[in-house]
C-alpha cells in the first residue's frame, strides 16, 4: 500500500473542502469590500448633508440675528425692570396686609359686637 491507499478519495476530500473554504473566503473578502464601499459612500452622504444642514442654519441665524439684538436686555434694562418688580411686590404686600388686617378686625366685629 503506497501513499494513496483508499483511492485518493482523503486527498480529494480534503483538497475539495479547501476549495470551498478558499471560495467562502473569496466570498467573504468580496462581501467585506462591498461593506467598505457602502461605509464609505454613506460617509460621503452624511458628510454632505451636515455641511447642508449647517449652511442652512448659519442662514437662519443670519436671518434671526437683528430680531435678537433689538430683543436683548442690556443691563441698565435688566436692573430696571427688576427695581420695578421688586417696588410692585412690596406695594402688592403693603395692600394685601391692609386687606387683611381689615377683613380681621370687620369679622371680629361683626362677631364680637364692638
Amino acid at each position: 500500500m503506497g501513499p494513496n491507499h483508499d483511492g485518493g478519495s482523503g486527498f480529494h476530500d480534503i483538497s475539495f473542502k479547501l476549495g470551498r473554504n478558499t471560495e467562502g473566503l473569496e466570498n467573504l473578502n468580496r462581501l467585506f469590500e462591498q461593506h467598505c464601499e457602502d461605509d464609505d459612500r454613506r460617509h460621503v452622504e452624511n458628510v454632505e448633508l451636515l455641511r447642508a444642514n449647517n449652511d442652512a442654519i448659519g442662514k437662519l441665524s443670519a436671518a434671526l440675528e437683528p430680531l435678537v439684538a433689538s430683543q436683548a436686555l442690556t443691563k441698565k434694562r435688566m436692573a430696571l425692570l427688576a427695581s420695578g418688580g421688586i417696588g410692585i411686590l412690596i406695594l402688592l404686600s403693603w395692600v394685601m396686609e391692609s386687606a387683611l388686617k381689615w377683613a380681621i378686625g370687620w369679622l371680629l366685629k361683626i362677631k364680637f359686637g364692638g
